[in-house]
């Protein structure tokens, strides 16, 4: 999982470089993330769209079906990314590219939400705040790889090798959010010594992003 999440920062990488000059831009733009992950998934192509709709909970969701771009493109597996408006600019592209990767790691219908009876179960078991992957329930299990992956995309761990050993204070915090433009509540997570080593044994030997 995390092997594909290596390969696609560093194609990102050589395409576009990761620009930490700028505290007005993020360094990973999420519009320029789709075609990394459309070489690797099982969707042939993703597109994003804002909803005018308002929620609390749910940032953005994937509407999956086959269909054609084109005359002559053929039968095509596509995707379509819809994000509510009304969270602000952090949460949406975080949901934004959490999405994505479901369209790279939802590979049968059993990884994906398909009754209201396993939507709820989901809804209930997310909302308990459950953090380790049960195992027995594959749609929690996509979602939270899907959420990892987006978390070490957006802010990915050779800019937390300074919390290996001691959280950042709240104020670092705030900082690192603003540069990555990701929720403080996932930057909080990502640099906790324990996620930072557990995300470094899972990645293997790490490659500097120079």
């Amino acid at each position: 999982m995390l092997e594909n999440l290596g390969n696609i920062l560093r194609d990102y990488h050589n395409d576009h470089g990761l620009d930490l000059s700028h505290t007005d831009t993020p360094p990973i733009k999420t519009s320029l993330l789709h075609p990394y992950i459309e070489a690797r998934g099982v969707v042939d192509k993703i597109a994003i769209f804002e909803a005018d709709i308002k929620t609390k909970h749910i940032v953005a969701q994937v509407q999956k079906f086959q269909g054609q771009t084109s005359p002559y493109s053929g039968t095509l597996d596509l995707a379509r990314i819809y994000y509510a408006k009304n969270h602000n600019y952090c949460w949406r592209r975080f949901a934004v590219c959490k999405e994505m990767f479901h369209c790279m790691i939802d590979r049968t219908m059993a990884d994906r939400v398909a009754t209201l009876d396993s939507l709820t179960m989901l809804l209930e078991l997310l909302a308990a705040d459950t953090t380790a992957l049960t195992g027995n329930f594959a749609p929690l299990d996509r979602e939270q790889e899907a959420e990892l992956l987006a978390l070490e995309t957006l802010f990915p761990v050779e800019f937390r090798m300074d919390y290996l050993e001691q959280s950042p204070d709240e104020a670092i915090i705030k900082s690192l959010s603003e540069q990555f433009r990701i929720p403080m509540e996932y930057t909080r997570l990502a640099c906790r010594p324990t996620y930072n080593q557990a995300v470094i044994r899972l990645r293997g030997r790490l490659e500097d992003l120079k």
